[in-house]
């Protein structure tokens, strides 16, 4: 494909627009008027709210407050030239800035393009050079050092801002700097005094249902990292499938208010959660960050009614849930929860449960299952699961302990939403079915498809007959699943992911590793076995769950040691023969081998949604799966 680099394709096949619209878009088709009309209609309701990382103290930020720093921050934006459909790029972790500064791009007609702050300098040159970014902002010294690292390759790049201003002696930017530096305060000053309100109104007028709101680059399993193009339409097309916004201002106080605690990083999911929070007069709860073990102390005392969560996080709230009980009395508490699920279930067919379970279920439900639910805080109305699968057994314990957990599933493509299940209406093992205005199908040989405005316009740079992931108007997910007579989607592999053994079947790996991973014990496991004539796995261990595992059989917590003592490989073993009696033939695995670490995001084993990155794992340890075969 030729491109050239100092113009940018956008995705409909036209350069970047100049400005010079008429007749204002209805704010209702984008998100440019979002943030100004929650400040004008719920002023003093609760918009954001953040623990300092160091220490306890708790900040809060009314609605008003928050339009009046992205409004600042548009205008200064605006004040360094940049025209309709430019490209702002964010490099930070989330934090109140990221949001007001995504709120600020939708109300300029500026696009934002996503990093995380654990982006390499090598990956930053990529994604700033594709997507033509205009302007970063950094969220401190540390993350602008990465920019400089790069800077030599990114000739559209004119501003940098910082959200942390650092003590002016670690501020050391030299003055020949092509890229010039200022902090996020001094951008929104520049912006107050060279560009009116007025001007701002009439930019956010002027946006487009069509006009691109985030270039999203995928984390992918394969292949470089392509910018998913996402515009107005395809948000608020997924905003419209949840409840309309209140028409009178909500109470102040939080928890009456809502909460949406968002704890993933500023990817797909967690873009989606800030926009649904404006969108739906939510509170924002921001994770202070820290240790993965104070996430259940940050969930409790956030007490969200939303909690969107990866599968990974959902894990550590269940090995965390359960080793706060003594190991003996683990497996009561895990058969309780089937128990009270399947009590649930007959309740909600409208059975009357016999006197002896109704006895047992409400002595229980005071005893056990409030005990559970308080880790959440005791205000949760939803658990969100999506971006990997999840576990099954995990699922069914949250649910029979009435904590209303549900599986959704979308992709960065689908702006990060296709199907859900619902705590009134969902099916264990399934993802839902399509939102509101979605359609989807499967293929004949399997694959997912999906049709609706939610759907992406293409990968940023890419002509549409290029990019290939969408034809006749439907989504190629590259998903393989089912669909019930109920309309429930039911993943079961991916396309790319298929292993062919050399008896020439052609098997999904999904089964096998979905089937370990029901041990607490287990965080990973990746199937490997292609031309060869079975399978194989690589497990990693669920750290904090497996030193405990330990300590209470008077075994090494120090997982090195612990991987050569027999009573942990006897029980790994005799849990991939368990998985192994469930599955057809081609589907067992033969041997597996154990890591002494997990897999790792930074690594690049692992995406920002917690899937393994196949490819790279299976190169990383290709000696260890193929010592399996010897």
């Amino acid at each position: 494909m030729n491109r050239d680099a100092n113009a940018p394709v956008a995705p409909d096949g036209h350069g970047t627009r100049s400005d010079g619209r008429d007749a204002p878009t209805d704010p209702g088709e984008t998100l440019a008027h979002l943030a100004r009309r929650n400040a004008e209609l719920w002023p003093e309701a609760p918009a954001l709210r953040w623990r300092d990382p160091v220490g306890d103290r708790q900040h809060r930020m009314t609605y008003a407050e928050a339009w009046d720093m992205s409004e600042g921050t548009a205008r200064g934006l605006l004040a360094l030239g940049l025209a309709p459909g430019d490209r702002v790029a964010v490099l930070s972790g989330l934090r109140p800035e990221w949001t007001t500064t995504l709120l600020a791009a939708a109300a300029s007609g500026l696009v934002v393009v996503s990093l995380l702050p654990s982006t390499v300098p090598e990956e930053i040159a990529h994604v700033l050079g594709d997507s033509g970014a205009r302007v970063v902002v950094c969220e401190d010294s540390e993350q602008l050092a990465k920019v400089e690292a790069a800077r030599h390759r990114l000739p559209h790049l004119s501003h940098a801002v910082l959200m942390d201003a650092p003590p002016e002696a670690a501020c050391a930017i030299p003055t020949e700097h092509p890229t010039r530096t200022l902090t996020l305060d001094e951008l929104r000053a520049r912006g107050r005094l060279d560009v009116s309100a007025g001007e701002l109104r009439r930019r956010s007028d002027a946006v487009r249902a069509e006009d691109l709101l985030v270039i999203i680059y995928t984390s992918g399993t394969t292949g470089p990292k392509k910018g998913c193009a996402l515009s107005h339409g395809n948000y608020v097309s997924v905003l419209r499938a949840h409840p309309k916004p209140p028409r009178a201002p909500e109470a102040t106080d939080d928890h009456t208010h809502g909460t949406v605690f968002v704890v993933t990083g500023p990817h797909t999911i967690a873009m989606l959660m800030q926009v649904l929070a404006w969108w739906s007069r939510y509170t924002l709860a921001f994770r202070r960050g820290g240790p993965d073990d104070s996430l259940v102390e940050e969930i409790r005392a956030a007490r969200p009614q939303i909690l969107p969560l990866v599968p990974l996080a959902l894990e550590q709230i269940h090995s965390s849930i359960l080793a706060s009980w003594p190991e003996e009395d683990t497996s009561l508490i895990q058969e309780a929860a089937r128990a009270g699920l399947a009590a649930r279930e007959r309740v909600n067919r409208g059975e009357v449960l016999p006197p002896r379970l109704q006895e047992w279920f409400e002595a229980t439900e005071k005893s056990l299952f409030t005990q559970v639910r308080e880790h959440f805080g005791g205000a949760l109305r939803r658990v969100t699961v999506s971006g990997a699968p999840v576990s099954q057994e995990i699922l069914s314990f949250f649910l029979g302990c009435g904590v209303p957990v549900v599986e959704c599933y979308g992709m960065t493509e689908t702006a990060a939403a296709a199907t859900t299940n619902t705590p009134d209406a969902y099916r264990l093992g399934t993802v839902g079915r399509p939102l509101p205005g979605v359609e989807v199908a499967t293929a004949p040989d399997g694959e997912v498809l999906i049709r609706g405005a939610n759907v992406f316009h293409g990968y940023w740079g890419y002509h549409e007959d290029e990019f290939g992931a969408v034809r006749d108007g439907w989504l190629h997910t590259g998903d393989l699943g089912s669909i019930d007579a109920d309309g429930y989607l039911t993943l079961t592999g991916r396309n790319k992911e298929l292993i062919q053994l050399s008896h020439g079947v052609a098997v999904t790996p999904n089964p096998l590793e979905s089937e370990l991973r029901r041990n607490p014990l287990i965080s990973h496991a990746v199937a490997y076995g292609e031309g060869k004539p079975h399978l194989v796995v690589l497990l990693t261990l669920n750290e904090r769950y497996a030193q405990k595992w330990a300590a209470d059989r008077r075994l090494p917590t120090d997982l090195a040691q612990l991987l050569r003592e027999p009573v942990l490989l006897g029980e790994l073993k005799r849990t991939l023969d368990r998985a192994n009696a469930t599955l057809q033939e081609y589907y067992r695995a033969q041997d597996f081998t154990v890591l002494e670490r997990d897999l790792s995001l930074d690594e690049g084993e692992l995406t920002i949604s917690m899937k393994v990155v196949r490819h790279v794992v299976q190169a990383r340890f290709r000696d260890l799966f193929e010592a399996l075969y010897r």
